[in-house]
């Protein structure tokens, strides 16, 4: 079987990761794959149907969509639990050998993700055959690194149950990399570069292949490659996938098909308010005047062609009109697109809909919104916990602790519910601490819920904050938050 072969499961989905990516990009993207989203009406020429795809205009609900999902999960900044050495909280500030900080690595993981549903993190070790010790490694710059691949670079894997484990066996990645060409250097070529990760069936360590389509897909470039860490083999593949063991439905997908249906009606409408809105001046019941060569002599009104409609036997009923359009047709092509973009909005296109004002109305968005929320909030869990493992693995091939490796994790924000609730919960919260019913901690615990303290501040900052803070509004919050003495009875807890 050759290497470049693809998973059953990346075959069946590969299309609706295109789909769903040039629904993204927007315009540009529609446009470049013209006639595979918007195909010819029959009897059209290529001239008309030019005409007729320009008039069209990609409206870009999917593209919003990803945006508010994203910037849903970044409302609040990723929060990291446990303490840490100071080695290994420098590492977070380069996780990928290119200055990308473990926050702004995660955004982008996110981002392409949330398109497909599917991809990786590849933790590995820079290699160099001139470091044969931790000391002359880190002299050359090398350590581990973090590395994501897109779903559409993640083409085979398999599972399997070793020492009473189910896990990953084999990955086959891919990357293209560009390189000038032979004989001009202006011009670059690209090519793909294979790498093939396993768990070796005699050895059972992890071990790599490389292929390289420059060099012949015949033979590895690489071969039985053992990767160590700190000189120890591995016996898993430190590879995880995002956000789950295999590729599932993107969660844009359904939404991309309606923004698809939506450009392909819109087309429809366009192209029908050109031919019927524009006025046509009709003569009936009078010839026009003919050539030489016994056709009708074209008469023009401002830039338009007159029409001639004979009628020889009613030659005296002459009638000039404007030609108009009457019929339901456009009209049911207007309701269409409507409701097209009622359903987007249901769908997670809500960003981009006017929204209705009311009680009412604000607790049915409230309702559609839980579902989708919650699909949110396990697709960010499931991403916390690989990064975290990623993360976990790295910082062991840096010599970190295992022991404290073990209690650190990064979590990101799953509560997307930005509605009128927070007034109340608010509320809740002030007269709760004014009745001295609630403890300070649960104070600051709700107040960085709601995100109206700074994320970076912990427990201890908020008090020396409200401690620090002589003005008069403090007895509106019930006092005990600095004035009086500290007894620890209400305490941190």
């Amino acid at each position: 079987m050759p290497v470049k072969n693809k998973h059953a499961l990346y075959a069946k989905y590969f299309p609706a990761w295109q789909e769903v990516r040039d629904c993204v990009e927007g315009h540009m993207a529609i446009k470049k794959r013209q006639k595979t989203y918007l195909p010819m009406l029959s009897g059209q020429t290529e001239t008309d149907y030019l005409r007729y795809a320009s008039r069209a205009k990609f409206f870009g609900a999917t593209g919003r969509t990803l945006d508010g999902l994203h910037g849903n999960i970044f409302r609040k900044a990723p929060e990291q639990s446990a303490e840490v050495s100071e080695t290994f909280a420098k590492s977070l500030e380069d996780v990928d050998l290119a200055g990308t900080g473990i926050e702004q690595f995660v955004s982008d993981v996110i981002s392409d993700s949330l398109q497909t549903n599917w991809g990786g993190i590849l933790v590995d070790y820079a290699r160099g055959e001139d470091a044969p010790s931790r000391r002359d490694a880190e002299e050359l710059g090398l350590k581990a690194y973090m590395r994501y691949y897109p779903a559409e670079s993640v083409i085979n894997w398999k599972y399997r149950t070793i020492r009473g484990k189910t896990q990953l066996a084999l990955v086959v990645l891919v990357k293209t990399y560009t390189v000038p060409a032979e004989h001009d250097r202006f011009v670059m070529k690209d090519y793909k570069k294979y790498r093939v990760l396993y768990i070796h069936r005699e050895t059972m360590r992890y071990t790599q292949d490389v292929y390289d389509e420059k060099s012949g897909m015949d033979k590895p470039i690489e071969s039985e490659v053992n990767i160590t860490m700190n000189g120890k083999g591995l016996t898993e593949i430190p590879f995880f996938p995002t956000p789950g063991a295999v590729p599932e439905k993107p969660m844009l997908y359904d939404l991309a098909q309606l923004n698809i249906q939506h450009y392909q009606d819109t087309a429809d409408y366009q192209n029908g308010k050109h031919y019927t809105s524009i006025p046509t001046p009709i003569a009936i019941g009078l010839k026009p005047e003919y050539d030489e060569q016994n056709k009708p002599k074209p008469m023009h009104i401002g830039g338009t062609r007159f029409q001639f409609f004979p009628n020889e036997e009613h030659v005296s009923g002459a009638d000039v009109r404007f030609l108009e359009f009457s019929g339901n047709g456009m009209k049911a092509l207007a309701d269409g697109i409507q409701h097209l973009e009622g359903q987007m909005a249901i769908l997670g296109a809500h960003i981009i809909a006017a929204e209705k004002r009311g009680v009412e109305t604000a607790e049915a968005l409230r309702i559609h919104r839980i579902g989708e929320n919650g699909v949110l909030a396990a697709y960010t869990r499931n991403v916390s916990g690989q990064v975290t493992k990623a993360m976990r693995v790295k910082g062991l091939w840096d010599g970190e602790s295992p022991a404290l490796l073990d209690k650190w994790n990064i979590n990101f924000n799953t509560d997307y519910d930005l509605s009128e609730e927070n007034a109340n919960a608010l509320s809740s919260l002030l007269n709760g601490r004014a009745s001295g019913e609630i403890p300070r901690m649960s104070l600051y615990m709700g107040l960085k819920a709601l995100n109206l303290i700074p994320e970076q501040w912990d427990f201890d900052t908020f008090v020396t904050e409200v401690q620090n803070d002589k003005r008069e509004v403090l007895p509106c919050i019930g006092g005990g938050l600095g004035d009086e003495p500290d007894d620890g009875a209400d305490g941190a807890e």
